[in-house]
C-alpha cells in the first residue's frame, strides 16, 4: 500500500452504461450444437478480482442498463468488463484505472473484446460507456441541503420522504434524573417506556420483525415510571392481550436453525426463537420463524432487522384519527438490553432493573448466583411518524409476504381510521425531518424488489455517500468496525470490501493534503461479543486491526506528504465504553464465586467490565444522521448476507429550505454527555483541535483508572481510549505496560486470524 496516497486513487462514482454487443450470429452445424453462444448473455464488471455490476441475462444481447459503481481503489486496479453467458466466457475488455482517470473521466464507443487466451475474438465487441466523478466534487452537506437539492438516494427500494418527525433514544432508558445541561438538549426519552405505549395504544395491527426476541422480557422496570399498571408486565402477555382485543399481531424472527432440541432450544446465539414460538403456539398472536436462505450458507446468515410497527393515535393539529408509526434500530426485544446511562456492571444487580434480567455472554460460567459484573449494554434506536414509517411497514409486508402466508397481513387500505398521506409537521413547526429508508436485503427475502435489483445495498451507498459530503466531522458508534480490506496490509482477498473505514480514511486525508481541519470519532466495543478468547471473537479482533492499520496508515502518509507537524490521532481516534465501580452499601451479595484465576474472578476482584456498544449509528457534520441495524461490516453492507434496515434522516428549519442542526446536534451532545458527563463548551464543535484532544484527554485519563490495579470508581464517565497506540507514521502498535491483553483476560487486543472460520462469518 507504499504510496498509494489519496491523489492516486480511483476515488468516486463509476456510472457504466452497458448498451448492446454485436449481434448473435450462430455458427455453421455442428458447431452451433457444440458452444453456448445463443444461449442468453450478461455482462459483468469487475474492479480488481471484485464483481461490481451485474446485468440481466438476455438473448439479444441488448441491455441498456446502468449502474452507480462506488469505487475507492488504487489507480493500478484493472477494471475488466466481461460478456458471458451461465456456461461460458465469450469475451473480456480490460482497462487500467488511470485510463479512466485520465480520459477527461468519459469513456464511450464500441470496443473490442477478447478472447479468455488473450486473443482478439474477432467481430465480437461491446457498446458501453464510462463516466468518472471523483468524490472530492460532491457536494458538502450543508450546501447540498441547503439549497434544497437532495433527493436522497436513487439505489434505495423506498424514495426519500418530507414532513416526517424522529424521536431518538440512547439506551432503553433512563434515570428520571439524567439531563443533559445544554439548552439545546431536552429531556432524553425512554424508549422500552414509549414502545410499551405504543403497542397498548395499537387499535388495529402490532408488526414486529426482530433478530432475537425474549417474549417474558419487563419492558416497564422503573419504581418511578409514570405508568405504573405497566410495571412487571411481561412483553408476550401484553402482546397476546392485544390479540385477544382484536389487534393483528404479527411477529416475524430470525430462524436460528441452531436451535435444536438437544441443547435445549438455546442455539448458538441465543436468540428465543423456538421459545417465543411456543410461547404463542396457541394464542392469537401469529408468531414465524423465517430462516435467511443464503446458496451457499443457509445457516450463516440472519435476519438482523429490529422493527416494530403500530397503529398510532394522531398527535394534535392532525386530521385523520390515526397513523403509522414504526420504531429501528439497534435494540433487540431481548434479555440483557435494558439499560440506562449508568451502565453499571454491580450496584443494579438486586433491583427491579436487573434481578430477573442478568446477562453476561463474555464470561464463561457466569449467573445471578455468582455476581457481577453484567454486560452493561449501550444501543441507540429511533421512532418515525409520517410517510417513512409506512416504509417501514412496506418493508415488513414484503419480507412476510416472501416467506410467510400473505393472508395473513391486514389490508391497511381497508382501516378506515388511518391517515394515509403525509400530514403536517407535528409537535413543532421545527420538526420538519426528511427521512429515508434503506436496507440490505435481496430477493430470497423480500418481494417487489426495484427493477432489475435483485440485491439491495443502499444502506451501505448512504454511508458512502454520507462521508463523501461531510466537511467538518464524522461521529459513528458501532458494533463492529471492519473494511477496505483491499488495502489491508494482508488478508486482502477475505471479501471485506465495503468501503466505509477506507472512505473515512480518504476523507482524512484530503481534507490534510487541502489544509483543513476534520475529526473523526469511531466508538466501538472493546471486544465482539463473546468469550474474548474464542476463535470467532479474536477472529473479528484481527479483522478490525487491520482496518485500523490500513486507516492510520493512510493518513500517516497524508500528513508526511503534506508537511503537517501534527499526529494521525488529531484526526482519527478509537474509542469504547467501560466501567469501574467501588463497591457500595446494600449491593447484592452471590451465593457463590467465581473460580480463582478466571476471566469472571478477575472482572470481579477489580471491579469492572466493558459496557457493550451495540449501537449503529453515524453523525455528519450535525446535519445527517444515519440509524438502524447494520453494523460497519460485510455480513450487513453486503445485501446478500444478514438483512437490515436504516433511516437516513437530516432536519429543515422552520419549514424552510436551511438545514437544522437541532435535533441531531442535541442528540450527540446528549450522547457525549452520557459518555464522559462533561459538558465541555469544545464539544459543540467537534471538528476542532481542541475538541478532539480533550475527548482523547477524557479518553486516556479514563482507560487508566479502568485499567489499573487500584480500584478506582469512574464516577459515571465511561469513555475510554480503545487501547492500541498510533505512532507519528500511523503505524498500530499494542500499549507498552502490558497493554497486549483485555485487563483481566489472556485475550490479545490485536486478535488471531483463526484457522478454522472462514472470512464469510466473521467478516
Amino acid at each position: 500500500m507504499e504510496g498509494k496516497h489519496c491523489s492516486c486513487f480511483l476515488h468516486g462514482t463509476l456510472e457504466a452504461t452497458i448498451f448492446h454487443a454485436t449481434p448473435y450470429a450462430p455458427p455453421p452445424f455442428p458447431f452451433n450444437c457444440m458452444f453456448g453462444t445463443g444461449k442468453p448473455a450478461y455482462v459483468t464488471i469487475k474492479i480488481g478480482d471484485k464483481t461490481v455490476a451485474r446485468t440481466s441475462q438476455e438473448s439479444d444481447r441488448i441491455w441498456n442498463q446502468t449502474f452507480q459503481i462506488l469505487c475507492a481503489h488504487s489507480s493500478d486496479s484493472i477494471v475488466t468488463i466481461t460478456l458471458k453467458t451461465n456456461c461460458h466466457v465469450l469475451g473480456k475488455f480490460h482497462m487500467p484505472a488511470r485510463q479512466i482517470l485520465s480520459e477527461a473521466s468519459l469513456i464511450n464507443g464500441f470496443f473490442p473484446l477478447t478472447a479468455e487466451n488473450g486473443n482478439p475474438n474477432s467481430g465480437l465487441e461491446l457498446r458501453f460507456m464510462l463516466w468518472f466523478k471523483p468524490a472530492k466534487l460532491e457536494p458538502s452537506w450543508g450546501k447540498l441541503l441547503s439549497s434544497g437539492g437532495f433527493e436522497g438516494s436513487k439505489n434505495a427500494a423506498f424514495p426519500q420522504r418530507s414532513n416526517c418527525v424522529v424521536r431518538l433514544y440512547q439506551d432503553a432508558h433512563h434515570r428520571p434524573g439524567f439531563q443533559p445541561p445544554f439548552e439545546i438538549c431536552g429531556r432524553p426519552r425512554k424508549l422500552w417506556e414509549d414502545v410499551f405505549k405504543a403497542m397498548e395504544d395499537a387499535k388495529h395491527l402490532i408488526y414486529i420483525a426482530g433478530w432475537s426476541f425474549n417474549p417474558n422480557i419487563v419492558l416497564v422496570r422503573d419504581p418511578e415510571t409514570e405508568i405504573q399498571h405497566a410495571r412487571g408486565v411481561k412483553l408476550g402477555e401484553l402482546l397476546k392481550r392485544k390479540a385477544e382485543e382484536g389487534v393483528a399481531v404479527r411477529i416475524m424472527l430470525w430462524d436460528d436453525q441452531t436451535s435444536l432440541p438437544i441443547i435445549k432450544n438455546k442455539g448458538l446465539m441465543r436468540t428465543h426463537d423456538q421459545d417465543a414460538l411456543a410461547y404463542f403456539k396457541y394464542t392469537r398472536v401469529v408468531c414465524r420463524l423465517c430462516p435467511r436462505l443464503h446458496h451457499k450458507f443457509p445457516t450463516v446468515f440472519a435476519h438482523h432487522q429490529k422493527t416494530i410497527t403500530v397503529d398510532a393515535r394522531l398527535e394534535p393539529f392532525s386530521s385523520g384519527n390515526r397513523e403509522i408509526m414504526s420504531f429501528l434500530g439497534g435494540l433487540d426485544l431481548c434479555d440483557g438490553r435494558y439499560d440506562t446511562e449508568e451502565h453499571s456492571p454491580f450496584r443494579t444487580l438486586n433491583t427491579e432493573s436487573h434481578s430477573h434480567d442478568f446477562y453476561q455472554t463474555s464470561l464463561a460460567g457466569a449467573s445471578l448466583q455468582r455476581g457481577g459484573p453484567r454486560e452493561p449494554w449501550h444501543d441507540t434506536h429511533a421512532c418515525i411518524v409520517g410517510e417513512a414509517a409506512w416504509d417501514v411497514l412496506r418493508n415488513f409486508e414484503q419480507r412476510w409476504r416472501k416467506q410467510c402466508d400473505p393472508s395473513l397481513l391486514v389490508p391497511v387500505n381497508t382501516i378506515s381510521e388511518l391517515c394515509h398521506q403525509p400530514t403536517p409537521p407535528r409537535i413543532s413547526s421545527k420538526k420538519d425531518w426528511k427521512v429515508q429508508v434503506f436496507r440490505s436485503i435481496d430477493h430470497v427475502s423480500a418481494t417487489q424488489m426495484p427493477e432489475n435489483l435483485r440485491v439491495e445495498q443502499s444502506i451501505h451507498e448512504a454511508y458512502v455517500e454520507a462521508i463523501r459530503r461531510a466537511e467538518r466531522f464524522i461521529y459513528i458508534e458501532n458494533q463492529y468496525f471492519i473494511g477496505g480490506c483491499h488495502l489491508w496490509e494482508k488478508d486482502q482477498h477475505c471479501g471485506c470490501r465495503n468501503l466505509i473505514p477506507l472512505e473515512i480514511a480518504l476523507k482524512v486525508a484530503s481534507k490534510i493534503k487541502a489544509k483543513e481541519r476534520f475529526a473523526v470519532y469511531i466508538l466501538i466495543p472493546m471486544w465482539p461479543e463473546g468469550l474474548p478468547e474464542s476463535e470467532p471473537v479474536q477472529d473479528i479482533l484481527h479483522w478490525t486491526r487491520e482496518t485500523m492499520s490500513m486507516m492510520y496508515k493512510l493518513i500517516g502518509e497524508a500528513i508526511r506528504e503534506s508537511g503537517e507537524d501534527s499526529h494521525p490521532r488529531d484526526y482519527l481516534n478509537f474509542f469504547c465504553l467501560a466501567n469501574r465501580e467501588e463497591q457500595g452499601e446494600g449491593e447484592f451479595v452471590p451465593q457463590s464465586s467465581p473460580h480463582p484465576g478466571t476471566h469472571y474472578w478477575n472482572a470481579q476482584k477489580h471491579r469492572r467490565f466493558m459496557v457493550y456498544v451495540h449501537s449503529k449509528l453515524m453523525i455528519v457534520d450535525d446535519m445527517y444522521m444515519l440509524i438502524g441495524s447494520a453494523n460497519v461490516n460485510q455480513r450487513s453492507m453486503d445485501g446478500q448476507r444478514d438483512t437490515e434496515i436504516a433511516i437516513g434522516c437530516y432536519q429543515l428549519r422552520d419549514g424552510e429550505k436551511k438545514i437544522s442542526r437541532g435535533d441531531i446536534h442535541a442528540y450527540r451532545m446528549s450522547l457525549w454527555y452520557e459518555h464522559t458527563g462533561r459538558a465541555e463548551e469544545v464539544f459543540r464543535e467537534p471538528r476542532t483541535l481542541e475538541c478532539m484532544r480533550s475527548m482523547d484527554s477524557i479518553g486516556q485519563q479514563m482507560w487508566k483508572i479502568y485499567h489499573g490495579e487500584e480500584v478506582v470508581d469512574m464516577q459515571g464517565v465511561h469513555l475510554v481510549s480503545y487501547p492500541l497506540s498510533v505512532t507519528n507514521n500511523g503505524s498500530v502498535e499494542d500499549l507498552e505496560d502490558g497493554g497486549c491483553y483485555f485487563p483481566d483476560t489472556k485475550s490479545p487486543i490485536k486478535g488471531n486470524r483463526s484457522k478454522i472460520l472462514p472470512p464469510i462469518i466473521t467478516t
